[in-house]
């Protein structure tokens, strides 16, 4: 627990109301249309710029309805979706009882199993552990509201050079890189696109995820991340994960930057192993 960022939390004097609704279209503009839950009510909020990226129109959604400005803004948008939610609760009921199996020696150790895990992305998709499998995959945890320059900000710079790096090898196609957030809270999907968007990020090759909190806390603590909250400061370590196209940890690298162009070298090692193996 060597190394601190920061979260400022600011409290907004706005009045919020959590609304439910199936989202029937975004506009260019930002301004959505939304049935209400009982489709008795149709409502235009206003999507922040990262939330019109995802693709939200045609889904149920969960939102603070926010007046500001004279106009009524959907904040922190995520999915409603019956069928996702049970999914989720699902996950992260079984990884809460395998969290606590585990005790103190909870943190998986290279040639373990990755733990399961059901959060969705910047797309505002639900990725699950087998979404994940047949390709090498390095992952980390991030916050997007860091501010400490050696810390989220670095690693989100190493996993974008990584990404780069891969691009250059058509044997890399398959490869994956995966960023977890530890404050879902705040960073739900529209947050983790405009800021990837604002890395430059691959979209295609790197999924941002978010989703239930419990799940995400449980799931640090098998990956060996540690964080600590008082009085609006975040304190935490930092590791890239590296997992086997078999789904077990190979390595992990500590701290919040490496070196891009070896991990993409261990990355292609294993994806071309497992292409031997198929």
């Amino acid at each position: 627990m060597n190394h601190i960022c920061f979260l400022f939390l600011a409290v907004v004097g706005l009045s919020a109301a959590t609304e439910t609704g199936k989202v029937v279209s975004v506009a260019a503009d930002g301004w959505a249309k939304i049935v209400h839950a009982d489709g008795s009510t149709n409502f235009l909020r206003r999507f922040s710029e990262g939330d019109r990226k995802v693709g939200w129109t045609g889904r149920l959604v969960r939102y603070d309805a926010v007046t500001e400005g004279g106009e009524t803004v959907a904040r922190g948008i995520v999915s409603a979706d019956p069928e996702e939610l049970r999914r989720v609760a699902e996950v992260t009921d079984v990884l809460r009882r395998e969290t606590v199996d585990k005790g103190r020696l909870v943190t998986r150790m290279p040639n373990e199993l990755m733990p399961n895990m059901a959060l969705w992305d910047q797309d505002g998709r639900l990725v699950m552990k087998k979404d994940l499998l047949g390709h090498a995959v390095a992952l980390n945890f991030i916050f997007t509201s860091c501010r400490v320059a050696r810390m989220c900000p670095a690693s989100t710079a190493c996993m974008k050079s990584l990404g780069d790096q891969l691009a250059k090898d058509p044997a890399a196609a398959g490869i994956r890189l995966v960023t977890i957030t530890f404050d879902p809270e705040t960073d739900t999907p529209g947050q983790l696109r405009a800021y990837a968007d604002g890395y430059g990020i691959d979209h295609a090759r790197h999924r941002f995820l978010t989703g239930d909190a419990g799940q995400i806390k449980d799931l640090m603590r098998h990956y060996g991340i540690q964080t600590l909250r008082d009085d609006g400061t975040i304190v935490h370590n930092a590791a890239l994960i590296v997992i086997t196209p078999e789904g077990r940890i190979a390595y992990r690298n500590e701290g919040a930057s490496f070196d891009a162009e070896e991990v993409a070298r261990r990355l292609l090692a294993l994806e071309g192993g497992a292409g031997a193996r198929r």
